[in-house]
Parts: structure tokens; sequence; C-alpha cells
């Protein structure tokens, strides 16, 4: 359907003036994030290197049908957009629109002639030339761009292979920043999802630190993401004694957060003893397995301890999870509350668990911790590890509030970044001597 009469050469816009525009089209579009603003500039300059009379916005008809659906791009200040679904555009049913949509290739006709009862007549109304542009995805022309002229012989076929490389590149990247665009959209609709649950989860744990005779506590928690798996609680007993939980859920995020808040809820429906903790212990592991993690592979770390404010007694149980260092005052190294682990929470029920005990002494600091404080790294890819936690922990005047601060610090220090490869949480005794304590002036 192309013509192989070409017009003059001297009636083509001058080379260089095509590279002057181009240059500035592109500088132009690389200053634009917008679609319809990128669109509006290349539809105007293109239109100023290839001048033409009429353009036509050909698609596939969304019935799917052998019908197209066309308008007419006439304001170059809000032009159609060929991705918009628009009132604009009209369906056509058979004619010549339709048969070259349906070629899906760039054609030329320079000598226009249209039946009286073609359908797209009203589109090539008074037009002698036409140059169809063609633009693919999926290797199937989606979309055709229509040139029209008033005059015949209005089109050159050496414009053609430029038009084609031209129009589909810029198609594709349109294409491209509009996938960005409602990725960029999804992304933050889910990112205001994960804050809520971050939001919901924190408020799952304890609002203010229990206030202890004898006993100085404090805590600390980062998740590595908005929401996280790491946990810990403190049960007030009878008899003066003090329940402190910390428990790690496999994994990270929003999956981890909801197995946490899992934890947290099975934990505040028990009602039995907590003498000795691993009865607490075996209850989690228990319900956790039966109704939540047998079949999905996760598993929760978990230690529990039941401080005694009259005896100085800290009796727990461990469930897979990192040992609490222990420092007494003066010493020279630190002890690992390790006497008493099992498997994680959350692998079998059949799984019982044990019990050791600790005597503290009055100016002992036990930290209790994740691996998200021991695992964490350094640029050069080594572990803070648990003697430099111990170290911060030598200095007998430091309370549990500057332990923590110390201990965060250091971290960022040791990693040089403040961004979390995992959950953080602490918890921090500190034994002080009362009058109160069996071993008050040791």
């Amino acid at each position: 359907m192309s013509s192989p009469q070409l017009q003059p050469e001297e009636f083509a816009t001058p080379a260089a003036d095509k590279l002057d525009d181009i240059v500035a089209m592109m500088r132009e579009i690389s200053r634009q994030s917008d679609p319809v603003e990128i669109f509006r500039e290349y539809a105007t300059r293109v239109r100023r290197i290839y001048p033409v009379d009429r353009v036509l916005l050909l698609r596939r008809s969304l019935s799917g049908d052998e019908s197209i659906q066309a308008t007419v791009i006439d304001d170059w200040e809000a032009p159609v957009h060929p991705w918009a679904d628009s009132d604009r555009f009209q369906t056509i049913t058979g004619g010549m629109l339709v048969s070259i949509f349906e070629r899906g290739e760039a054609t030329i006709i320079n000598e226009l002639e249209i039946d009286d009862d073609d359908n797209g007549r009203d589109y090539l109304a008074d037009m002698r030339s036409l140059r169809a542009i063609p633009l693919f995805e999926q290797g199937e022309a989606s979309q055709m761009i229509i040139g029209l002229k008033t005059e015949p012989q209005g089109f050159f076929e050496k414009d053609l292979p430029a038009l084609v490389w031209l129009s589909n590149l810029f198609g594709r990247s349109i294409q491209n920043l509009l996938l960005a665009q409602k990725l960029k959209a999804a992304y933050q609709s889910v990112d205001r999802e994960l804050k809520v649950i971050g939001e919901i989860q924190r408020s799952l744990l304890p609002e203010r630190i229990p206030q202890v005779p004898g006993l100085e506590l404090a805590a600390y928690y980062q998740a590595s993401h908005r929401a996280g798996g790491d946990y810990y609680d403190f049960f007030p007993l009878p008899d003066g004694k003090l329940g402190i939980l910390i428990a790690d859920v496999s994994g990270h995020g929003t999956p981890a957060a909801v197995v946490m808040a899992i934890i947290h809820s099975i934990a505040h429906t028990y009602i039995g003893s907590h003498d000795p903790p691993s009865t607490f212990l075996n209850y989690l592991n228990r319900n956790v397995t039966d109704r939540y993690t047998a079949h999905s592979g996760t598993f929760v770390t978990a230690f529990y301890g039941v401080y005694d404010t009259r005896t100085g007694n800290f009796k727990y149980s461990s469930a897979g999870h990192n040992p609490p260092i222990r420092r007494r005052c003066g010493a020279s190294d630190v002890t690992m509350l390790d006497k008493a682990g099992r498997l994680p929470l959350g692998i079998s029920k059949e799984i019982t668990y044990d019990d050791a005990e600790e005597l503290l002494y009055p100016g002992d600091r036990v930290v209790l911790y994740t691996d998200g404080i021991i695992e964490a790294t350094s640029p050069m890819d080594e572990l803070f590890g648990t003697r430099r936690l111990g170290e911060l922990i030598s200095n007998c005047d430091l309370n549990t509030t500057t332990i923590v601060d110390s201990v965060v610090e250091t971290l960022e220090r040791f990693t040089q970044t403040s961004t979390l490869g995992d959950d953080r949480t602490m918890v921090v005794m500190k034994l002080q001597a009362s009058m109160g304590h069996p071993l008050y002036g040791l």
C-alpha cells in the first residue's frame, strides 16, 4: 500500500534542524517524570519534526473482536494518550483503518482514496496522504499512530525506519514509567499497611517497665522492618515474683510479626502456674504447634525466667534461645545462663522443657537478648558476639538504661550503619542491694 513516488528533498525539514529538535525533545523529556507531560512534549515535538495535518490514535478494541478504537489528537496542550481509557475513543468495525491496523506494519499511502461507505471516513475526510506507525507489545501491534496530510505525496519512505524505532522506544519507555508508578503506588500502599502492622505489634509490647523492689529493669526493641518477630514481656506473679519472657520468631517482617502476635495472645491466656518456668513454655509450645506452626516450618526461640525478689533466685527455662549473659560486679568474665535448653517452640508438641536456676547477687547484671544483637556484623563481616556484649556490662556503676544506650551506640559504631539486618531486642536486669535481699551486703 506504499507509494514508490517520493516528494523532492527540498520540501523536507533539513537534517540539522531535525537533530536540534530531537536533542531539545530528549533534553526536555529527561526533566519530566509525569507520563502525560512526557507524551505531550513528545507529540508536540514529533509533529514539528514530521509535520502533519491530523493525527489519529488507534488501539485494539477492548471487546477483543475484529474492531478497533480510534480518536483524533487535535489538542496538543491536552493530547489523548494511547494508554488512556478515554471516552474520546470510538469503535470502528471494518474499513481501511481496521485493515491497516490488522496488517500491523509501517505503511505509507500517498494517493489516499476513501470509499463512501468506509466506517472510518469521518476520520480520513479531506486527507490525501496517510502514514501508519505501529506500536508493538508482546510481538503484536497493539496501537498505531496515523499521520494524515491534505496534499498527496505527503510522506517519505526514508522516514519510516526512524519513526518506527523512535515511536516504539518512546512507547516502551512510557509503559515502563507507568509500571514504575503503579509499582511505587503499590509499595506505598504496602508500606502504609506494614506501618499499621508495626504500630499494632509495638502496642503488644509492655507499655511500661514494671517496678520491682530490689530489681532495676530496662528494655530495648527495634525491628529491622516496619514489623518484626522479636518479643519481650513481663508477668507480675504472686509472692513478689516476676516472669520475664523474650522470644524470636524465625523469619522477618509481617509473617514473623503475625506469629509474634499469636505468641503474645497465647501467653496472656495462660492461667496456670509459672513455677517452674518450663510449665509456661510447655503451654506455649503445645498451643502454637497445634494451631499455627505444625506445617508452616515456622519456629520460635524463647527464654522464660522467673525472678524471686525474696530470695534472689532466678529460675529459667529455654526453648532454643540465646542464653542470657550474667556479669557479677568485680568479676573478670561472664556467666552464660545455659543450663536449661531444648528445641524451639513450634517444632513438636511432644517436647517438654526443663529448668535451671541461678542465684543472683546484689550488683549482678543479666542481659536477655535476641540474635540480632550478637549476630550484627561489621563491614568486614565480623560478628558482634557475646564477648563484646559482656564487656559493655563490666562497669558496676552502669544502670540498666545506660547499659542499653551503650550497647545500641556500640552496635551502630561496629556495624557502621543504622540499617538493621535483623530485629534487635534486649531486656537488662540489675540486682540492687536492699535490706529485703537475703544476700544483702555480700
